[in-house]
Order: C-alpha cells, then sequence, then structure tokens
C-alpha cells in the first residue's frame, strides 16, 4: 500500500485517527458545537455561526485532498465517539514540508492525546511520507498547544506579533520548526 493510502492509525486501546468521511458530518458538528466556548478563542474557523453546513464543508475539503499539495485531515476518536481532529494543514512537496494542526474536546484535554497522535503523525511523515520539516503554529497564549512542539524538540523559530486575529482580538504567533535530521536523533538519544 502506498504510505498515502493509509487510512487510520491506532493511538492506544481506545484512542485511534481515521481519516474522515462524508458520513462524519453530523459527529464534527456536533462535537465542534459542543466545544464552541473552548475552540473560539484559539481556532481562526469557529465562529458563532458555525453550522452543519460548515461541518459539510470541512469534511467535503477533508476528504478530497489527499495527495501531497493538499491537506490531510484525521478525526481522533475514541471507542468511535469523535473527540477531535489533528492532520496536516497542507503539503510544501518542493519544500518537503508540512504543518501539523490540531484540537480536541475540552473532557479530553491533560490526556496526551494530542501528544500521542502527534508523535504518530510526526514518524509517519519522517519516515513514510519522506518529508524533512514539520511547523507547528499556534497562539502564543495557547499554552496546552504550545506544550506539543516543545515537548517533542521542535525548536521556536519565530514570535509573529499580533499577526492572528482570533475571537475578537490579534493574536501573537508562535512558529515551530522540526527536522527529519533532529527527529532521527532524538529518537536515537
Amino acid at each position: 500500500m502506498d504510505a498515502w493510502e493509509v487510512d487510520s492509525f491506532q493511538i492506544d486501546d481506545e484512542v485511534m485517527l481515521r481519516r474522515f468521511r462524508k458520513d462524519d458530518v453530523a459527529d464534527v458538528f456536533r462535537t465542534v458545537h459542543r466545544n464552541s466556548e473552548h475552540l473560539i478563542e484559539f481556532m481562526h474557523w469557529m465562529s458563532p455561526d458555525y453550522s452543519l453546513e460548515s461541518a459539510r464543508e470541512f469534511i467535503e475539503g477533508a476528504t478530497k485532498t489527499v495527495s501531497k499539495s493538499g491537506s490531510l485531515g484525521f478525526g481522533i476518536f475514541r471507542s468511535q465517539q469523535l473527540i477531535g481532529s489533528i492532520g496536516f494543514v497542507y503539503f510544501d512537496e518542493l519544500a518537503e514540508k508540512t504543518e501539523i494542526g490540531y484540537w480536541i474536546d475540552r473532557e479530553e484535554q491533560g490526556k496526551g492525546i494530542v501528544s500521542k497522535a502527534c508523535r504518530k503523525l510526526i514518524d509517519w511523515a519522517f519516515e513514510d511520507l519522506n518529508l524533512n520539516r514539520i511547523e507547528i503554529r499556534c497562539s502564543s497564549l495557547n499554552k496546552r498547544s504550545s506544550a506539543i512542539p516543545e515537548r517533542f524538540g521542535f525548536k521556536l523559530e519565530g514570535h509573529l506579533r499580533e499577526s492572528e486575529y482570533r475571537n475578537g482580538k490579534l493574536h501573537d504567533f508562535l512558529i515551530f520548526g522540526l527536522l527529519r535530521s533532529e527527529w532521527r536523533s532524538r529518537d536515537r538519544a
């Protein structure tokens, strides 16, 4: 099987990553709606008017772009229940790089799920997709999100002052980067 065709990853006994499917629309809407107050502060796509149509558009984008030039999203599922999302925001084939983005249900925070999911995608990106660089970007106020790249040895490469508008205010954004050579040397250490 071609590495790009992988449909799912088992994270632990209960949690798995699975590519989104067209029949996930209602689950995405319910999970996002239930977490709207939690997500609106940092997610640019979350707005008070998030709707079933918004979820449908997200799923359409996630299911149609499965290539080196698009994005690639996975739902995070606990026992078939959607509890978050993680994926590659884009791919730059020439530079052999991508960006990982993620969010998790408020009730699932602090359980290590996003860390395990990130580790799985980092390994896959470097070992199977043959990418050279991964970035993670987040608001400087989102301490939980910035802890993920720090945990995995990403380097803080940029602090963009008042560069992104979220939930009615400008946020500083942090850019973290990790190279395949750094990841491989870290695993051997």
